[in-house]
């Protein structure tokens, strides 16, 4: 049976440093630049639009509101802009979500199209292409919150605990998706009622942590500059409730939350 150790790819075990990751970051930002006819901004200088950066509470506030609002039925923040992220072409947040989740995220949190920067991976199970593209937002972009978003009756977590449970493999790369909840299939087992519906909670958890340790994003965690909080989507009523608060931040503290594993969640 496929593990979490062998589901890692080869990418994920070259050395990486925030520097030299920024580095590739900026490359590739010049890269799609040039291929669009735009100009890359410079190291150090205000994001497109112009601005202050939004403070993280802020960008989470802001959300909240827009997730009541389309719970009533409201789409003011939408239609009349209230509430964007200061700069018009900076995204309030980015948004790592789950490939089942059938409503949009912009959607749920009552916002235009293209104000979040939205990544869906099945599960959202990270790889070191997911997690280099939720680096992009605040690093690049100066996005202030990343929030890791699961849902209700997840298939691709059903999948994986189908498969834990029965011991027959998932078919193709879906083998892989299973291997790396592997983790949060064993503490949601662990854990009373369904468990399906804990399992995914445990793989937010636990990509949440892991995003609190990424090297490029640590810098702006201890600044306050960001916040990575998890959340999960209620289907039947269209609520989306924050699982975890900001990472604490104690004087002299020299990590932040450890993740629930050495691997990738």
């Amino acid at each position: 049976m496929l593990t979490e150790t062998t589901a890692r790819t080869r990418e994920e075990h070259v050395p990486r440093s925030p520097r030299n990751h920024r580095w590739t970051l900026r490359g590739a930002a010049r890269g799609a630049a040039g291929l669009l006819g735009g100009v890359p901004r410079q190291a150090g200088a205000p994001p497109e639009g112009g601005g202050e950066r939004l403070a993280p509470a802020e960008a989470l506030r802001l959300l909240r509101e827009g997730n009541r609002r389309a719970v009533r039925g409201g789409r003011s923040g939408r239609t009349t802009g209230a509430g964007r992220a200061a700069g018009a072409g900076r995204p309030l947040a980015a948004v790592l979500a789950c490939v089942d989740c059938r409503v949009p995220p912009e959607t749920l949190f009552d916002r235009e199209p293209g104000s979040l920067l939205v990544i869906r991976t099945a599960a959202h199970t990270l790889d070191a292409m997911v997690e280099g593209s939720v680096e992009y937002g605040p690093v690049e972009l100066d996005v202030p919150l990343v929030v890791v978003l699961g849902h209700e009756r997840c298939e691709t977590v059903a999948a994986a605990v189908t498969a834990r449970a029965t011991g027959v493999r998932p078919p193709a790369h879906l083998a892989v998706a299973s291997a790396r909840l592997a983790q949060a299939c064993r503490v949601g087992a662990r854990l009373p009622g369904d468990a399906v519906e804990n399992t995914v909670r445990a793989q937010t958890d636990r990509v949440v942590a892991r995003l609190r340790e990424d090297p490029v994003l640590l810098p702006l965690l201890r600044q306050g500059a960001l916040e990575v909080v998890g959340a999960h989507y209620r289907a039947g009523s269209g609520e989306v409730e924050f699982l975890t608060g900001p990472a604490p931040r104690l004087p002299g503290r020299s990590s932040p939350t450890p993740a629930a594993g050495p691997d990738r969640p």
